[in-house]
């Protein structure tokens, strides 16, 4: 009968063993897969949840996440506007980013953000584009969407784009642009 003890006292030490190996593999591999997520999966993880993204020189954006594509965040503002926003123009991410959804199933990681612009100009919303420094680049109508640049009908973003209000054309990189928001339109 002792050795009936020992031989379950014996077993138990093996189960716990394996059980610690079995989580420490587990943790090891968690840390490796976090390890290959890039921040827009991350972002994709926090799709109806709300963020504030910190951009370069300071500057904030409170949105709940609506999209995310190849290079740009998505969603409403709590004033109710749309905004997207250039991956590149943020510094840090204040929020929930505990999940994580990669873009399997899509081309890349989904629309690029001239794609976004050009549904953007075709929907005739008048906008506000903010440069890296968080100064207003320009209000107005997307025009045309180049591979890597946006015109602009200069007007107030409050009207509509009529010839008459119209003060011309701007021509913006967008690598120079931070954010892109709408007055209470879907992007």
């Amino acid at each position: 009968m002792r050795w009936d003890g020992l031989f379950a006292d014996l077993e138990a030490q093996w189960e716990r063993q394996l059980h610690a190996q079995t989580l420490a593999e587990a943790a090891e591999l968690t840390r490796g897969e976090w390890a290959g997520l890039p921040l827009a999966a991350r972002l994709r993880g926090a799709r109806g949840r709300p963020l504030r993204l910190l951009l370069r020189h300071g500057h904030q954006c409170e949105l709940t996440v609506q999209a995310v594509g190849e290079g740009w965040i998505g969603g409403r503002t709590p004033g109710g506007d749309s905004v997207l926003v250039r991956q590149a123009a943020i510094t840090a991410v204040d929020g929930p980013l505990a999940a994580a959804v990669t873009a399997e199933g899509h081309l890349g990681g989904g629309p690029t953000l001239g794609s976004v612009l050009r549904r953007v100009a075709r929907s005739r919303a008048a906008v506000e584009v903010v440069g890296l420094d968080g100064a207003v680049v320009v209000e107005g109508t997307v025009d045309r969407v180049g591979a890597d640049h946006i015109d602009v009908a200069r007007h107030a973003r409050d009207d509509a784009r009529r010839a008459s209000s119209v003060r011309g054309v701007l021509v913006v990189p967008l690598e120079a642009v931070a954010l892109v928001r709408t007055a209470g339109h879907a992007l």
